[in-house]
């Protein structure tokens, strides 16, 4: 009797099972001035242990934003670094406060994600004028002209998920 007792409770383990993931990865998307940052904030608010990341802080000095387009890849890589320090150390959750038009543009940090059993959310500010150029115009509060957010517009890839992502290649 003790024998088949301790064979039926063998595959029985005390330790808790694993979680499925480790920490939480919010990518942010949207059209400037359709309220990334605003939403930013009241995740932050929110979960007071989150991180949140934006490449536009590598423009931002003294509380200046001076955007330069020939430092914009520097910039992405930058921040980048900075996800891949916090998810390493275990931060969550990490929200990424950024444009993401393109999936390639997400592809980095969903990797990361990948390698640190991080949970990976697509968010998108849910205000009624998100891909509303004028407005978006009038709100953005880094001046992008209105060609430019018509272009980033018609180049918005909706409905991404991880694997496209993944999938996603950068274009030469």
């Amino acid at each position: 009797m003790d024998e088949q007792l301790l064979r039926a409770f063998s595959d029985v383990s005390l330790h808790p099972p694993r979680r499925r993931f480790s920490g939480r990865l919010v990518l942010l998307r949207g059209l400037p001035g359709a309220g990334k940052s605003t939403l930013a904030r009241q995740l932050k608010r929110d979960s007071p242990s989150a991180v949140v990341l934006s490449t536009d802080d590598f423009f931002t000095e003294d509380g200046v934003y001076m955007f330069e387009p020939d430092l914009l890849e520097d910039a992405h890589k930058w921040n980048q670094r900075r996800a891949h320090k916090a998810m390493k150390s275990g931060k969550s959750p990490v929200i990424i406060d950024n444009t993401n038009i393109h999936a390639w543009e997400m592809k980095p940090y969903v990797m990361m994600a990948r390698e640190y059993r991080y949970e990976v959310i697509f968010q998108e500010p849910d205000t009624p004028w998100k891909f509303n150029v004028r407005e978006l115009t009038r709100r953005n509060i880094h001046d992008v002209p209105r060609q430019k957010i018509q272009q980033m517009k018609e180049q918005y890839e909706h409905s991404v998920t991880f694997h496209s992502v993944l999938q996603s290649e950068k274009p030469r």
